[in-house]
């Protein structure tokens, strides 16, 4: 069993579709888990506040849940695009790239 769990989910977006996908990180390729750990520090992931949103919503934007279990416990992050700092949207864009590549898989 890894050590790190994620399970992330887009929504909304102007077709309102839902991207989502959970893995553990020994299931990546050593790369993309390598990238995973260093964003997860770098962003110091579990003292993030649960929600990082804009005041008033947008229309048309991706609303981002990311939930990371690890030995540490477990934290989520609720954020859209127009507020994520921006190591939080390279964490968004690598999950979103391994959310597509593991439903084309499945």
């Amino acid at each position: 069993m890894s050590d790190i769990r994620i399970q992330y989910e887009r929504t909304g977006g102007f077709a309102g579709l839902k991207l989502a996908t959970r893995f553990e990180l020994d299931d990546l390729p050593d790369e993309q888990e390598k990238q995973l750990r260093d964003l997860l520090d770098e962003l110091d992931f579990f003292e993030l506040p649960v929600q990082i949103l804009p005041a008033r919503p947008g229309i048309d934007q991706f609303t981002h849940k990311i939930e990371v279990e690890s030995k540490k416990g477990k934290h989520s992050v609720l954020t859209t695009d127009s507020v994520a700092p921006e190591k939080l949207r390279e964490l968004i864009e690598l999950l979103n790239a391994i959310a597509r590549t593991r439903r084309n898989k499945d």
